[in-house]
C-alpha cells in the first residue's frame, strides 16, 4: 500500500506539473515534454498493476483509486485547485493511455476559461475530443460493511452513472440513467433504475417531472450551487415551470429538499444553513416578480420559502441549545434580530419547554433580547474653565499639526506619483521604440508586454496580444519553440535562432531570440521575457558568403590538384633528372601546395558544416587501432621536430559505433596542433579512456580522448576562442607556426555531430590537454529550430 501511495502521489505531482507547464509554454516544450514522457511512464506502470486508475476530488481532497493523497504532497493542492476551476470530479484512465492522449487530456485542461467558457465548458470540450481510454466521472465514495454487497454494488453503479445514456426519452431529462442489480448472484435480482442528480438544474427536473426508481444526490456539489450561486438556482426554478402549478410544486420540492438534505450537515456542524437560504429567497422573490404569469403567485411562494428558512433557523438554534449544554445565553446574540425574535419566539418557546427548560427562563430570554442595549455611560469628571480652555486648545493645536502633516503626506505622495508616471511614460516610450522585439508573459503564459517591434516580427495585429495566453497570440508556439531547451542554462540567458516560413513557403525570416525567465526575490519563477532581433539579412549574406567560399574552393581545388600531380612527378625524375639547385626549389613549392590544399579542404568542411551538409556514416570499429593510425602517421613528422609520441591505451579493443573518417580527422587535428606548438625534446601522450563519465553526454559510460602535450600552455581568455573560426592562441612558442584557425573549429563541430563535447586544460608554462568525450554508441546531436508559420 504505501507503495501505491509513493507511487500516487507521484502521478498527482506530475500530473499538475505538466498542465502548469503546458499552460506557461506548449505541450512540445522539452521541459513539458520530458515532464510528460515522465508522467506517462508512472501511470504506464500503475495501470499495469490495476488496469483502471481513478484521479477523484472529494471534500477538499483528492484520492487515487482508494488511496486519499495529503494535501502537503507536492501537486495535490494545484490539482485541487485545477479540478475545482474546471469541475472535474473524478478523472478515469484505462489502460493502453499513450503520451499523444495525455497531452490532448492536459492541453484542455490548461485552455484558459475565456476559452472554455466560449466553447460550453470543460465537460463539452472534453466528450468533443472522444478520448479512448479516459472518462470523465463523479466522486463518490462511501465506507459499507464487508457483507453489504448490494450497497456496494450499488455504489460501484453510481460512480460509473455518467457513461450510460439508455432510457434518458423515457424521464425526459438529459442526466444518466442506469439499471442495477440487487442481487448478488450470476443473474440473480431485480432490476433497479438510477438516476443520479447533481445540479439544482436536473434537480428541478426531477420535481416536475418524478421519477420511478433510485435517486442519488450529491449532496456536496448541490450545496456549493446554493451556498455560492443562489441567483442561478432561483432562475432554474423559475425559468423551466410552465404554470403556477409546476412552480408550486418546484417550490415545495425544493423547500423540503432544503430542509431534509442540506441543511443536517450544517447544522450538526453548528453553521446557519438559514442564511443562504434567505439569499435563494430573495432572488426567487425577484425573478417570480420580473415574469409576467407567475407574478400574482409571488407571496404565495415567497411565503413558502420563508418558511423553510423558519424551520432550519428553529432547527439550527435547538441544536445550539444543546452543543452549548443547555445554556440559554447562547441563544441570545442569534435573537438580537427583532424579525427574527418575532418569528421564531412562539415556536422556540415551545421547543424547549418539551426539552424541560422553565418558562421563566425563556421569558427572560426573550425580554433581554428585546431590550435595547444601552451605551455604557462614561464617568464624569469636574474641570475649571482654565482647564477647559487650554485642552480646547490642545485639540485645536493638535488638529492643526494633524491637517499640516496630512497635507505634507497627500503633497509627497503626488509627487511620488507624478514621479512613477513619469518614470513608467519614459519607459514605455524606450520600449515603444526601440528597434528589437520584446515580448514578456507571466507565470501563467498570459503575455504581458508586447512592443511594436515584436508585433511586426510576429504578424500580430497592434495592440492585440496584452493579456492573451501565448500559445493563442503565437501560432505554432514560435516564441517559446526559440528558447528550445530548458529556460534556465546555468541562470544565463538561452540564445536561439528560428527559422519563420509561410505557408507557401514564399517568404523566410530568420529570428534570433534571446529568452531568460524572470524570477521574484525569493527565486521563484513568475515569468519570462524574450529579445528578438531580425537576422535575416544577416543569415542571407553568411549563406552567400559560404556558398562563395566553397565555390571559390572546389574551383581552386583541381589547378592545384594539376600543379601538385605535376611537382610530384618532376621531384620523382620520372620527366629527367632535376638538378639539385632546381630540385630544392621544387621542393619549396610542393610544400605550399600541400598547405594551401589543407586550408582548401578546411574551407570546404567549414562550409558544409556552416550549410548542414556534413554528413555522418556511423559503423562499428576499434577505437584503438584508429587512434594508433593517427599517431603512426604523424610519428615521423614529430620525430623530425625532435617529439616523442606515447600512445596509452586500455589493454583490450575499444569497440564503438561513429564516424571513424570524421574522428580520424579530430585526433589528427589535436596531434599535429601538439606537435607544431611543442618544442624539441618535448613528449605528447595520446591516451582513451574507455569508462568517462559524463550525464550531460549520455547515462552509459563514454569514451574519452586526451592529447596532453609539453608545450607553453594556452591563457585563459585563449582557451576562450581558439574553437572559433580563424583563432588561434597569442601564447609564445619556440618555433614558427602558422596555422589556418580552421582545425579546432572543425573538430568541435563533429565532435558535436556525435553528441559529445571537446574542451581543453591548461595553464601557461605547464602544457596543454585537449580532450573530446562522445557516446559509445552513435548519437545525432544535430539540432534544428525551423517552425513553420
Amino acid at each position: 500500500m504505501e507503495r501505491n501511495e509513493e507511487l500516487y502521489g507521484e502521478i498527482v505531482k506530475l500530473f499538475a506539473f505538466v498542465v502548469h507547464q503546458i499552460r506557461l509554454y506548449s505541450p512540445n516544450h522539452p521541459t513539458a515534454k520530458g515532464a510528460l514522457e515522465k508522467l506517462s511512464a508512472k501511470l504506464e506502470e500503475a495501470l499495469g498493476m490495476e488496469g483502471e486508475l481513478s484521479i477523484g476530488v472529494a471534500e477538499g481532497a483528492v484520492i487515487v483509486n482508494s488511496c486519499s493523497l495529503d494535501t502537503k504532497k507536492t501537486g495535490v493542492n494545484v490539482l485541487l485547485t485545477e479540478c475545482k476551476r474546471l469541475e472535474i470530479e473524478r478523472l478515469i484512465m484505462e489502460r493502453g493511455l499513450g503520451v499523444d492522449e495525455m497531452a490532448t487530456l492536459l492541453s484542455l485542461m490548461a485552455l484558459p476559461p475565456k476559452i472554455l467558457q466560449e466553447r460550453g465548458g470543460f465537460k463539452e470540450v472534453f466528450e468533443q475530443e472522444a478520448l479512448q481510454h479516459v472518462r470523465l466521472g463523479t466522486a463518490h465514495y462511501e465506507l459499507v460493511g464487508d457483507d453489504d454487497e448490494v450497497v456496494t454494488k450499488l455504489d460501484e453503479a453510481i460512480q460509473v452513472v455518467e457513461v450510460a445514456t439508455e432510457g434518458l426519452s423515457e424521464v425526459g431529462m438529459d442526466t444518466p440513467v442506469i439499471e442495477i442489480s440487487d442481487g448478488v448472484g450470476n443473474g440473480g435480482g431485480s432490476m433497479e433504475r438510477v438516476l443520479k442528480i447533481d445540479r439544482t438544474e436536473t434537480l428541478v427536473r426531477y420535481f416536475l417531472k418524478g421519477f420511478e426508481g433510485i435517486v442519488d444526490y450529491d449532496i456536496e456539489r448541490l450545496t456549493y450551487e446554493v451556498e455560492t450561486r443562489p441567483q442561478d438556482t432561483a432562475s432554474q426554478m423559475v425559468s423551466q415551470p410552465d404554470s403556477i402549478d409546476d412552480l408550486r410544486r418546484v417550490v415545495e420540492g425544493m423547500s423540503l429538499f432544503l430542509q431534509d438534505r442540506l441543511a443536517p450537515p450544517f447544522i450538526q456542524g453548528g453553521r446557519d444553513f438559514s442564511l443562504p437560504v434567505s439569499r435563494l429567497v430573495r432572488e426567487v422573490k425577484k425573478d417570480v416578480d420580473e415574469t409576467e404569469i407567475f407574478q400574482e403567485a409571488s407571496k404565495e411562494m415567497v411565503a413558502i420559502l420563508e418558511r423553510c428558512v423558519d424551520e432550519i433557523k428553529l432547527k439550527f438554534l435547538v441544536q445550539s441549545f444543546v452543543d452549548s449544554g443547555g445554556d440559554l445565553k447562547s441563544l441570545a446574540k442569534f435573537l438580537r434580530s427583532r424579525s427574527t425574535r418575532e418569528r421564531l419566539e412562539e415556536p422556540l418557546k415551545k421547543k424547549l419547554l418539551s426539552m424541560g427548560v422553565a418558562e421563566k427562563d425563556l421569558n427572560e430570554l426573550f425580554t433581554a433580547t428585546s431590550e435595547p442595549r444601552v451605551p455604557r455611560a462614561l464617568p464624569r469628571m469636574d474641570i475649571s474653565p482654565e482647564e477647559l480652555k487650554e485642552l480646547r486648545r490642545i485639540r485645536d493645536s493638535f488638529n492643526e499639526e494633524v491637517a499640516a502633516r496630512v497635507k505634507e503626506a497627500v503633497a509627497v505622495a503626488e509627487k511620488e506619483k507624478q514621479r512613477a508616471l513619469d518614470e513608467k511614460e519614459r519607459m514605455n516610450n524606450i520600449i515603444r521604440n526601440v528597434g528589437e522585439g520584446l515580448v514578456v508573459v507571466d507565470n501563467s503564459g498570459k503575455v504581458q508586454l508586447l512592443n511594436p517591434a515584436a508585433e511586426r516580427l510576429l504578424g500580430a495585429q497592434l495592440g492585440e496580444g496584452k493579456g492573451l495566453p501565448i500559445s493563442q497570440l503565437l501560432k505554432g508556439e514560435h516564441l517559446l519553440t526559440m528558447a528550445k531547451g530548458p529556460l534556465r542554462d546555468d541562470a544565463d540567458p538561452v540564445t536561439k535562432e528560428i527559422e519563420l516560413r509561410s505557408v507557401n513557403d514564399e517568404t523566410r525570416k530568420v529570428l534570433q531570440a534571446s529568452t531568460a525567465v524572470i524570477e521574484n526575490q525569493d527565486g521563484s519563477t513568475v515569468g519570462m521575457v524574450s529579445v528578438l532581433s531580425d537576422i535575416t539579412k544577416q543569415k542571407q549574406l553568411e549563406e552567400m558568403k559560404s556558398k562563395f567560399v566553397s565555390n571559390v574552393s572546389h574551383e581552386l581545388r583541381t589547378p592545384l590538384l594539376a600543379i601538385e600531380e605535376s611537382l610530384s612527378l618532376l621531384l620523382t625524375g620520372v620527366v629527367g633528372d632535376v638538378p639539385p639547385e632546381q630540385g630544392k626549389f621544387l621542393s619549396i613549392a610542393q610544400r605550399n601546395i600541400n598547405r594551401l590544399s589543407r586550408l582548401i579542404n578546411d574551407l570546404l568542411d567549414v562550409a558544409k558544416l556552416e550549410a548542414g551538409k556534413m554528413d555522418m556514416k556511423p559503423i562499428d570499429f576499434d577505437l584503438n587501432d584508429l587512434v594508433h593510425h593517427v599517431s603512426e602517421t604523424v610519428r615521423s613528422l614529430a620525430e623530425g621536430q625532435g617529439v616523442t609520441i606515447e600512445e596509452k591505451f586500455p589493454g583490450a579493443a575499444i569497440k564503438m559505433e561513429a564516424d571513424p573518417d570524421r574522428l580520424t580527422q579530430v585526433v589528427t587535428n589535436l596531434v599535429g596542433n601538439a606537435i607544431k606548438f611543442t618544442p624539441e625534446g618535448g613528449r605528447i601522450t595520446v591516451e582513451i579512456i574507455d569508462q568517462w563519465q559524463d550525464p550531460e553526454i549520455s547515462a552509459e559510460p563514454c569514451i574519452a580522448v586526451n592529447v596532453r602535450d609539453t608545450g607553453p600552455g594556452i591563457s585563459p581568455e585563449d582557451q576562450v576562442r581558439i574553437f572559433r573560426k580563424f583563432e588561434q592562441g597569442a601564447a609564445p612558442t619556440v618555433k614558427t607556426v602558422s596555422s589556418t584557425g580552421l582545425g579546432l573549429t572543425i573538430a568541435k563541430e563533429i565532435v558535436d555531430l556525435h553528441g559529445g563535447k571537446i574542451w581543453v586544460e591548461s595553464n601557461q608554462g605547464e602544457g596543454s590537454c585537449f580532450s573530446f568525450a562522445v557516446p559509445r554508441r552513435f548519437r545525432n546531436g544535430a539540432d534544428t529550430a525551423q517552425v513553420p508559420i
